[in-house]
């Protein structure tokens, strides 16, 4: 996640202004339309191509000038073309971050005319998970690009498998079941193992700003089923290759080191609680658990709260917790701690 895009404007507004109607939002808008191929009179005008190193430029722009969801969503989709699902992933957790930790004041504001109605807000983060646009990039994203002949995408996975029918003329020419086997047994394991955790962290993302909204409102909030469905059916692919991986490579470093315990599998890449991400990820892990296990358990919600005030300031911790004492402490210290 990009902390720099994070971090709060100056000023009475943390969020900065709503640049809905500013030129360089509307030229943002404008840049991430498609452009298809299209009739004029007698003539036909080619389809052009998204200029996506354009878009990630505007939206990171407008992204320090305002805190914006609906910008944030251009991002992610400019990073996933640009820096594959691991770029992507990280304008997931950006998206997540600025709900948990800007949720009065990030844009789309919540409609206080209508009792604080979030549909707009709803709407925006929607975009994640919309099906003519979001999700058919993320289809097509090419995995292991440069680092393997056989690299693919979850659309060309779906035919291997033959759980998407094409034409045979128009599958020539695809890598099949076996090639991509041999891309994750063969590719850097480092650039596996960063698919890998893209993947969950995606999911466990989606899942937290899912558990905002339901906390936080009244309604259920976006509808990330079906790019849920997607991520985990490439995980689903993916994971167990790592883990094989890992496996092997646990048992090649115990021969080497000669200590008898060769053939135990060990856990690779297993790290401490060290740093506030670590925190919640393990938070992330925990709901994780449950949502598969214990779908009814109320731990989740409460595992969320604390997760919300993870690397917060005794201010932050007042503003979530007790929001009516934040008066009282500038009055006992003298200070302004709504900035």
């Amino acid at each position: 996640m990009s902390e720099r895009l994070l971090q709060p404007l100056d000023g009475d507004e943390p969020c900065g202004p709503n640049l809905e109607y500013d030129p360089d939002f509307q030229t943002l808008e404008e840049l991430a339309e498609p452009r298809p191929e299209r009739t004029l009179g007698a003539g036909t005008i080619a389809s052009e191509p998204i200029e996506w190193q354009r878009i990630a430029d505007q939206a990171d722009a407008l992204l320090q000038r305002s805190k914006d969801l609906r910008v944030a969503v251009h991002w992610c989709a400019a990073r996933l073309h640009l820096d594959g699902v691991a770029g992507w992933a990280q304008g997931v957790a950006l998206m997540r971050a600025l709900l948990e930790h800007h949720w009065d004041s990030v844009h789309p504001r919540l409609d206080p005319s209508e009792n604080d109605d979030p549909t707009e807000r709803i709407n925006a983060v929607a975009g994640l998970a919309d099906n003519e646009r979001m999700l058919s990039y993320l289809r097509g994203a090419r995995l292991f690009r440069g680092s393997h002949p056989a690299h693919f995408s979850l659309r060309e996975l779906r035919i291997a498998q033959g759980t998407l029918k094409i034409e045979p003329a128009d599958a020539a020419g695809l890598p099949g079941l076996s090639a991509m086997e041999a891309c994750l047994r063969e590719c850097p394991l480092q650039e596996l193992s960063a698919l890998d955790a893209a993947l969950a962290g995606a999911v466990a993302d989606l899942g937290a700003m899912a558990d905002v909204f339901g906390e936080r409102t009244s309604l259920s909030g976006p509808d990330f089923a079906g790019l849920l469905r997607e991520l985990r059916e490439l995980r689903a692919f993916v994971h167990p290759a790592l883990l094989e991986r890992d496996a092997s490579a646990a048992v090649a470093e115990a021969a080497s080191a000669g200590d008898g315990a060769a053939a135990a599998p060990a856990a690779s890449g297993r790290q401490g609680i060290e740093r506030p991400e670590d925190v919640r990820r393990a938070i992330d892990q925990i709901c994780d658990y449950y949502a598969r296990v214990e779908p009814s358990s109320p731990v989740p919600l409460l595992l969320r709260r604390a997760q919300r005030l993870v690397g917060l300031d005794f201010a932050g911790l007042m503003r979530d917790l007790a929001p009516d004492g934040i008066s009282q402490l500038q009055v006992i210290s003298g200070q302004n701690h709504d900035d």
